[in-house]
């Protein structure tokens, strides 16, 4: 008879695997939906009632805080956007503190061929953050169709040509593009998340949009119609995620969301440790705030089951990273105590095997439809893959935090992610930093003592003869203690700089 301790080790570690393993074949779900369903991509498409004599009111909305370094890169590129003359405005909802503003009073006057067509809008006050700009934004026009950028988007000239033909479909709501980025090579930590962002936009927006399930604006890089916004109630500062959260309402209200895979928007990557942890906290616990406000409402709706389940699927997805804590937590007194359970070890192995297999896989194939290199790129890929799934799981920490916080809290201050290297970027207000500085020390803190703990492991096992273990649990220790290393170099105090 196995002795309590044991009894109860494998019992939750059982349920954690199964919970882990519920949303791997859930991944896995998104892989063959993209296999068997995929179309072929969408070409632009001419339509009478687009045609420049009838060409709609397009309004550029560009939402922008503090992006001193990225700023007027956004302005040259949404300057040269084609649509006929006196069809086009384009917005710039500057809530800045900082010098940003007096570089886009600059640009323009040194641009007066564009100037016109732009208006600087500035807010007394920071009220609803982005949803609030925004909202601020349509109450100024009469357009009928908002494309959004942030300002660190580089659209090209024919965005809209590309784009608006869609609308001509009277229930289309919303036209997303794909990103794309510029500084996917600057680094090991860019590398990293291109890697996960496009199984996201190649693999589960695509496979989403081509099943006719539910799928959400990626805040970026799309255009709204005017119609579909107001009927969903508008934009609303009520959670962290104003777009995830309007893309449900507007779906359920019938209105119909079409991805364009094939035509891309270049982007930036956060390229710092601590710009990169901020925006995963803000999605993750946005995403839970969706969920709280959103989920019961899905499931009371009239639409097919097949979509409330995998909008279910998708709104909870963020209670993985609390299993993930757990399992890292148990995983080096599992593999101690395991071999006592004799039979229940061959049970866990394949599950752990099934969940990584989906994340390597999803990696791989994404990477392919990119067009990311030959062969000896996507093998590469595949060989780093126990590195990059090591740090997915000790980003695991931050996003675990953003789920508690989700879970309990309404809305929040919408702290921005830097642009252009910037490395400031853990909160807007001296009092945000503070406790954003104390928070993610506190995380750091912890994934270097599950570093140290993966570490013990490996060094015990590695002695003990039991290599393949000595391995998992070496890459693991890689993941924590290598973010925890890069988040020290943000969170250190740095000397203050010249100022030339």
């Amino acid at each position: 008879m196995l002795p309590t301790y044991v009894s109860l080790l494998t019992g939750i570690y059982l349920l954690l695997v199964l919970g882990m393993s519920a949303f791997a074949f859930h991944k896995v779900k998104m892989l063959a939906l993209y296999f068997c369903r995929k179309k072929p991509p969408a070409r632009p498409r001419k339509s009478a009632a687009l045609e420049p004599s009838a060409s709609p009111r397009v309004c550029v909305q560009c939402p922008f805080y503090n992006e001193p370094s990225v700023i007027e890169a956004l302005l040259a590129c949404v300057a040269e956007l084609r649509w006929p003359e006196g069809r086009l405005e384009i917005q710039l909802l500057d809530d800045s503190t900082d010098d940003t503003t007096a570089r886009v009073t600059a640009w323009l006057e040194r641009h007066p061929q564009h100037a016109g067509r732009f208006q600087h809008i500035r807010r007394t006050h920071r009220n609803g953050y982005k949803a609030g700009a925004l909202a601020h934004g349509m109450t100024l026009t009469k357009a009928e169709f908002f494309p959004i950028f942030d300002a660190d988007f580089r659209p090209a000239p024919d965005f809209l040509e590309a784009l608006m033909p869609a609308f001509a479909a009277p229930d289309v709501g919303l036209v997303q593009a794909r990103w794309e980025f510029v500084n996917r090579s600057a680094n090991l930590l860019t590398r990293f998340q291109a890697i996960f962002l496009d199984a996201h936009f190649v693999i589960e927006q695509a496979a989403r949009h081509a099943a006719g399930l539910f799928f959400n604006f990626n805040g970026t890089a799309g255009i709204w119609r005017r119609d579909a916004l107001e009927a969903a109630g508008g934009w609303t500062p009520d959670t962290v995620t104003e777009d995830l959260d309007v893309s449900y309402r507007a779906q359920l209200l019938g209105w119909r969301f079409e991805y364009r895979g094939d035509y891309s928007v270049p982007s930036e990557l956060p390229e710092n440790i601590s710009a990169f942890k901020t925006q995963q906290h803000r999605w993750t616990k946005g995403g839970i705030q969706v969920m709280r406000k959103q989920l019961g409402t899905i499931l009371r709706s009239s639409v097919p089951s097949r979509i409330k389940r995998e909008a279910s699927w998708h709104l909870l997805v963020g209670f993985i990273h609390p299993l993930l804590i757990l399992f890292a937590v148990l995983l080096v007194p599992y593999f101690l105590f395991a071999p006592q359970a004799n039979g229940w070890v061959t049970i866990f192995q394949p599950m752990m095997m099934t969940f990584t297999l989906w994340v390597t896989l999803g990696i791989y194939i994404a990477a392919r439809q990119m067009g990311r290199g030959d062969w000896r790129g996507s093998l590469g890929i595949l060989i780093t893959a126990p590195l990059v799934l090591s740090m997915g799981l000790a980003m695991s920490v931050t996003n675990c935090v953003a789920v508690l916080e989700g879970f309990f809290q309404r809305g929040g201050e919408f702290v921005r992610t830097p642009k252009g290297g910037q490395k400031r970027s853990i909160g807007n207000t001296l009092l945000t930093r503070l406790r954003a500085r104390a928070m993610f020390g506190a995380i750091t803190t912890a994934e270097v003592a599950l570093g140290v703990l993966m570490l013990g492991g490996c060094v015990h096992f590695a002695n003990e003869g039991s290599i393949g273990i000595a391995v998992l649990l070496g890459f693991k220790a890689c993941g924590f203690l290598g973010l925890a290393s890069m988040s020290l170099l943000d969170l250190w105090p740095s000397a203050p700089r010249a100022v030339c």
